[in-house]
């Protein structure tokens, strides 16, 4: 496939990520203020574990989200899948920015946010996986990676783009508006995020190795059973991988939030634009670590991600509690994030890669999913609740970032096999 061709197919799975990612992270975003909004007020730090909770939910059911949608692409194809996870995610966002509030609707407030964010978590586990496939099937061998490394870069895109609407959408308003309704806004722009992204997927073709594959009749007839039966060590290594990249992330991109309010003393809209401006500064290094990798293999660039984020994570964070500045305090979560360019830029690739055609979809979603999805997804939960009982804020970061993601090295360097030169069937 020519250049041209790629960047037409690279173009329209990054539109279609990034807004699912922006809509998934703008929860993590607004944070400080559903907590306010949605849950009782007769005790904030239960109110904040509260929201975290719902947070966690949408992980909770993303695996769920990676098999049904897996097998669909698996079965159906790529691109029907695609044009489906996009709509569910737009839907279920704009829908959040309606909600009445728990002072308006009492308990039925959080019951309605938390099976909206059930739904997103639905589409998200279908829609990762689905897009670095889509690439990969897409793509010359010695340049897999460098092209799925800009779908990679998504997330931080993703979370920037959710942080700076608000910092924007805060700027506009006064702080009695925005509390009235400004929360709302980033979540009812993402309507207008998803048409965009409906526009260019609609114009997807299918995958050439998919076609094939359904031409001779190789299709799985239940690819989530074959994925776990025919290549059980795959599967098991891919959760841990994933669930190493996720509580880097999750720690970096979830928690953040909660320690720069709670411990740094910064007001939500600061910590936004420090977590903002540190996402965006981010994307580069996403593309550069995903081109390296196809020149010294992928286990070499995911093993410095968790090298990175060991050496730095709690000595950053102990940093952070001290700075007011918010361009410092932009600095130290920037160096915080970096360490997931390097496990995500390649993370996608690497699982895709140690399946079939016929299984990879699936397979490849299912891994990543309950690895984000259980491991991921509790981390501001967990960290801050080691964080409560211990009197530490930063106890769960030695506690459980550092354990699961020193096992995740430990298996990364065992038994990930390298597939840079791996020719996809």
């Amino acid at each position: 496939m020519s250049h041209s061709d790629m960047r037409i197919v690279v173009t329209a799975s990054m539109a279609g990520t990034l807004i699912e990612w922006y809509e998934f992270f703008s929860y993590a975003s607004l944070s400080p203020f559903i907590s306010r909004l949605f849950f009782p007020q007769n005790d904030p730090v239960a109110a904040s574990l509260l929201t975290w909770l719902v947070f966690a939910t949408g992980f909770v059911v993303r695996p769920i989200g990676a098999a049904l949608f897996g097998h669909l692409g698996d079965k159906m194809g790529r691109k029907t899948t695609f044009l489906i996870t996009l709509l569910l995610m737009g839907a279920a966002t704009f829908l959040m920015g309606l909600l009445p509030t728990y002072a308006e609707i009492g308990i039925a407030a959080p019951v309605l946010l938390a099976t909206l964010r059930i739904l997103q978590g639905l589409s998200l586990g279908g829609e990762y996986g689905g897009a670095v496939t889509y690439v990969l099937e897409h793509s010359a061998s010695r340049s897999r990676a460098f092209y799925a490394g800009f779908v990679a870069a998504t997330p931080p895109l993703g979370l920037a783009l959710a942080s700076l609407t608000l910092v924007m959408t805060s700027k506009l308003l006064s702080p009695q508006d925005f509390a009235a309704y400004g929360w709302r806004v980033p979540f009812l722009l993402s309507i207008i995020l998803t048409a965009v992204g409906l526009v260019f997927r609609i114009k997807l073709l299918e995958t050439p190795l998919f076609e094939e594959a359904k031409r001779r009749g190789d299709v799985a007839k239940i690819p989530l059973v074959e994925a776990f039966v025919r290549y059980p060590l795959y599967m098991l290594v891919g959760i841990a991988i994933a669930a190493g990249h996720a509580v880097l992330a999750y720690t970096s991109t979830g928690y953040i939030f909660t320690y720069l309010t709670a411990v740094t003393k910064l007001d939500p809209v600061s910590a936004n634009l420090a977590v903002g401006v540190a996402g965006l500064l981010q994307l580069p290094f996403y593309v550069f670590a995903a081109w390296l990798s196809d020149k010294v293999g992928r286990r070499r660039i995911y093993m410095t991600g968790l090298l990175l984020a060991l050496a730095t994570y709690y000595p950053v964070y102990l940093w952070l509690a001290g700075v007011k500045d918010v361009a410092l305090v932009s600095l130290g979560v920037f160096v915080l994030i970096l360490a997931t360019a390097f496990t995500f830029s390649i993370l996608g690739t690497a699982l895709a890669e140690l399946f079939p055609t016929r299984v990879r979809y699936t397979a490849m979603s299912v891994a990543f999913n309950l690895g984000v999805g259980f491991f991921g997804g509790f981390t501001p939960f967990i960290i801050q609740s080691i964080g409560l009982w211990l009197k530490n804020p930063l106890a769960g970061v030695i506690l459980y970032t550092y354990v699961v993601a020193a096992v995740a090295l430990l298996i990364a360097f065992l038994l990930l096999p390298e597939t840079k030169d791996k020719a996809l069937d």
